[in-house]
């Protein structure tokens, strides 16, 4: 039912983000993009895995049994399985992953520690729609998603800067939360490290935007760059269709037009922009699968149980 629901949701998005596509031209822009950059968007990616690995092992406590290489391997093999798996499942695979490697940190706890990633990652978003919305570029995001996401910010700030005084009482009231609030919880926890690593990652994330559309020649604003990242990072992280194929799409084609761009270019830059991310996590996260010697067949069935 999972897989049925996934697969219709993708199909919709595709077919009212592509329903006027012009395949000649897409194909004529694509051979002609500039390799150069995209291969600087495909370093700019890896930079994003490299951070998002070291920061969660400082949120975790940087626990001496486990090497930073495990976070990125683990890292890496949860966002290949994102993209053959619905429902994000690959995130909970990283959990398992890692969980296996060390007798210190139950799986429970790590689970908790990557909702505690959502929410920094959404506090950033946050952040950065404020530095948008202050100097004036509030027509960059369109003011509903602009209320949305300062809904979002003042959310993640009470959990990060707040008492968790309601998370403690769950964890009081039912012992069988103990290990995921605790992990939860680190979100509270060195913040200042957690904070700047985290501008790093998603400053990461704008580079990539960067690249990737001025190798087929879209040029934006420094404002609409970010506006657009942080759009594309939320429908990316919703838990719909495998790899966020027709949603993140239709999120690229959208937000592109609202900027001036015409339908054919932003078509263009959709395929490019997706493709590139899911071919990036594709090779990396088979490779780290063969250096970690674990079979894909297993791993897709346990993440079914």
């Amino acid at each position: 039912m999972k897989k049925i629901l996934s697969f219709c949701v993708a199909t919709l998005c595709l077919y009212f983000a592509f329903n006027q596509v012009n395949i000649e031209d897409i194909y004529r822009a694509l051979s002609n993009a500039n390799l150069t950059y995209i291969f600087a968007a495909f370093i700019a990616t890896f930079g994003t895995f490299i951070l998002r690995s070291f920061r969660w092992k400082i949120l975790l406590d940087s626990p001496k049994d486990l090497e930073l290489q495990k976070y990125i391997s683990t890292t890496h093999i949860g966002y290949f399985l994102n993209n053959i798996l619905p429902f994000r499942a690959g995130d909970l695979a990283r959990a398992k992953l890692l969980s296996s490697n060390s007798t210190n940190i139950k799986f429970s706890f790590l689970v908790g520690s990557l909702v505690a990633e959502k929410i920094i990652d959404l506090w950033i978003i946050g952040l950065f729609s404020i530095f948008l919305i202050l100097f004036g570029f509030n027509n960059v995001l369109g003011l509903e998603f602009s209320i949305g996401i300062l809904l979002l910010y003042i959310i993640t700030s009470f959990i990060i800067f707040g008492s968790n005084s309601l998370a403690n009482k769950i964890q009081k009231q039912f012992s069988i939360t103990k290990n995921f609030i605790d992990g939860y919880l680190l979100v509270s926890k060195n913040k200042i490290k957690l904070g700047g690593i985290s501008i790093l990652l998603w400053c990461s994330f704008v580079a990539y935007m960067y690249t990737l559309l001025k190798s087929v020649n879209i040029d934006l604003s420094f404002q609409q760059y970010i506006g657009i990242t942080v759009i594309t990072s939320i429908v990316t992280s919703l838990p719909i269709a495998p790899a966020a194929i027709g949603t993140y799409h239709l999120a690229v084609i959208y937000f592109l037009n609202l900027y001036g761009i015409g339908i054919d270019q932003s078509q263009t830059a959709a395929i490019l922009l997706h493709s590139a991310f899911l071919l990036y996590t594709i090779i990396l996260g088979y490779i780290y699968l063969s250096f970690e010697k674990i079979e894909l067949k297993s791993l897709i069935n346990d993440n079914k149980n």
